[in-house]
């Protein structure tokens, strides 16, 4: 009877190896891919907007009564995460006391400040605006945020974000890529340093600058305290 060669059974893989290599490879890759869309997709639900919106003679997103006694404006970079804070832990609460009750007018001015992402996200929110759903726009893009400047706000995902609000893609589209806001967003920037601001969030509550983010009973006792005043 023949021997075989020991180092020859060695060497020799088993049957089945090649068929767990190829589902290993297509499992990694289809792991890979459902990454991609996880990470791709926007991170926040379309927060409801039951309140008068509108843009300002000016050009700006404003939320609230026209005529409120109390005027705030906000200056805000969509990459900022402290201005992120402020739009998850103080603005709903704002929105809630004040801006639905006709005590409000708020008025969110673009002041990107940290690179060219926030640039390019504040001509989105622009373009958002245009349709009518800037306030909707803007929550989802503070939810998304992913570090400044590293690629995340791309013209695609601003694109994804706009259709998750339930914009008209096309449209939002083609008023991104021809860059029609691109001069009046470095204009609200420059506006913006002109008026001193320096950082976001920066909050003007009938003129008096607020630098930084406050807890909101702050917030709401400046408020108050100005409508007790009746101004």
């Amino acid at each position: 009877m023949s021997k075989r060669d020991p180092k020859a059974i060695r060497a020799s893989p088993p049957p089945w190896l090649p068929a767990l290599l190829i589902a290993a490879v297509v499992l990694g890759v289809a792991a890979l891919i459902g990454y991609q869309l996880w990470t791709s997709r926007p991170g926040a639900t379309v927060a409801a907007v039951d309140y008068p919106t509108g843009l300002t003679p000016d050009g700006y997103p404003y939320k609230g009564n026209s005529e409120a006694k109390i005027i705030i404006e906000e200056y805000s970079d969509f990459q900022c995460p402290v201005c992120a804070r402020y739009t998850r832990e103080v603005a709903p609460r704002l929105d809630e006391k004040y801006v639905k009750a006709g005590k409000v007018y708020y008025i969110f001015r673009y002041f990107p400040f940290l690179g060219p992402e926030s640039f390019r996200a504040a001509e989105a929110a622009a373009c958002a605006a245009e349709q009518g759903k800037f306030w909707e726009y803007e929550h989802v893009v503070f939810a998304n945020q992913r570090g400044e400047n590293q690629g995340w706000f791309s013209d695609d995902r601003l694109i994804g974000f706009a259709t998750w609000v339930g914009l008209d893609r096309g449209a939002f589209e083609r008023c991104l890529l021809s860059g029609k806001y691109r001069d009046f967003i470095r204009s609200a920037a420059n506006a913006g340093r002109q008026r001193g601001v320096r950082a976001t969030p920066t909050l003007f509550i009938n003129g008096e600058k607020i630098e930084g983010l406050y807890d909101v009973t702050f917030y709401e006792t400046y408020i108050d305290t100005l409508l007790q005043q009746g101004r």
